[in-house]
Order: structure tokens, then C-alpha cells, then sequence
């Protein structure tokens, strides 16, 4: 049998406590590995000395914040087996850690946004994302306007002219 080496792994987190009586446990883990997390397949446990797989079952996998998570394992149906993972180190291979996702959002900067009615609006100086609803701020005339953006309201994006048009809600340009 092969060992898997601790260094071509990186350890991300513990198993806190269990989770119910059938075999789940919380994994708690930095904040910066929840996508590596979210992507997981399977996470080794270090019992012994040596990194042991222990694979997450379909739907095994419950974010209950940005920080932890609830797991069930394969094979892992009791409570008093999932005991003997608490406190134990949770590993992932180095090649399997996830950096956060690029906001795409947020290359709309220096772009040119045009109303389909109005025509140009103005150029984009910031991108905002306010839990999940993404704001530009856009320069119109000198004046600060706050637009929504989402995918409902997207016409048309031309990265070559590095423009944008929207549908805007009636009214939004009238300060």
C-alpha cells in the first residue's frame, strides 16, 4: 500500500465534534479553503501518523458558514466511528487547493456602460458586490450613479470597445 506524503498535502482544517447520530462531523476550516472544500471529492484524515482518504458521500457536504462544514462519509455510519475523527487534521493535495473565484464582475472597470434607450451613460469606476448583487458606479456627467447588474438586464458586452449595454430601470438615470 501507497502513503500518501504529507508534503504534497496541505492541511486545511479539523474535525471539531459529530453531527447527529449517524455518522457526520464538522469540519472546520480557514476561511480562504472554502472553495477547495466546496470542490472536494474527498479529504484525507491523518490517523496514526499517516494521511488516510476518507471519501465524501453524494450530497455529503453542508456549508454551515463561510468557516465549517457538515460532511458525511462513506462508510462512516455511526456516531461512535465518526468519534475518532474528531480532532484529527483534515488534508487536502496542494494541487486540489482552490483560489477564490476572479470577480469577473469587477474587469467592467475603465468600460463604457450604454442604455439600449438612452444611449452612453457613462465610464465604470467601481464594482461593488453587495452579497450577491453586483453595483457599478458609474460616472455620469460628473455625478456619481449607482446601477444594478445582472444577467436580466445584460443587452450587450464588447470586450474589444470595452463597452456595456444594459436595459436600465425607467427613471434610474433621472437624479
Amino acid at each position: 500500500m501507497e502513503t500518501i506524503p504529507k508534503s504534497e498535502c496541505e492541511k486545511i482544517g479539523f474535525f471539531r465534534k459529530t453531527h447527529g447520530v449517524h455518522g457526520e462531523v464538522v469540519l472546520e476550516f480557514e476561511e480562504h479553503f472554502e472553495f477547495s472544500v466546496e470542490e472536494a471529492e474527498r479529504f484525507f484524515v491523518e490517523l496514526d501518523g499517516l494521511l488516510v482518504p476518507f471519501f465524501i458521500e453524494e450530497e455529503g457536504l453542508r456549508f454551515r458558514s463561510a468557516k465549517a462544514a457538515i460532511v458525511k462519509f462513506e462508510d462512516v455510519e455511526s456516531e461512535q466511528y465518526a468519534k475518532r475523527l474528531i480532532g484529527q487534521s483534515a488534508w487536502l493535495y496542494q494541487t486540489e487547493i482552490v483560489d477564490e473565484p476572479e470577480e469577473h464582475a469587477s474587469l467592467l472597470i475603465g468600460y463604457s456602460l450604454f442604455d439600449e434607450q438612452l444611449g452612453e451613460i457613462g465610464p465604470i469606476e467601481e464594482v461593488d458586490d453587495f452579497a450577491g448583487n453586483i453595483v457599478l458606479t458609474v460616472n455620469r456627467k460628473g455625478e456619481e450613479l449607482l446601477v444594478p447588474f445582472n444577467d436580466e438586464i445584460l443587452v450587450a458586452l464588447d470586450e474589444e470597445k470595452k463597452t456595456i449595454t444594459l436595459k436600465l430601470p425607467e427613471g434610474l438615470t433621472e437624479v
